[in-house]
């Protein structure tokens, strides 16, 4: 019996536009984790309870 490997492909840059020398990020095309992760290096406090929905209205307000 065969082994099978897994191929572990590099992670896609995230897509973004620069509109105005500022960068502009689709939310919703961010997962959960992707999410917090922009969460926690804006310290903002308590982003580990939210919700996909909470975080995109909390990172655009």
């Amino acid at each position: 019996m065969g082994m099978l490997l897994r191929r572990h492909y590099p992670q896609k840059p995230v897509e973004t536009e620069v509109v105005n020398e500022t960068e502009v990020v689709n939310y919703n095309d961010l997962t959960v984790k992707e999410l917090r992760d922009i969460a926690k290096e804006r310290e903002i406090e308590g982003y580990s309870t939210l919700s996909k929905e909470e975080l995109i209205a909390v990172l655009e307000g």
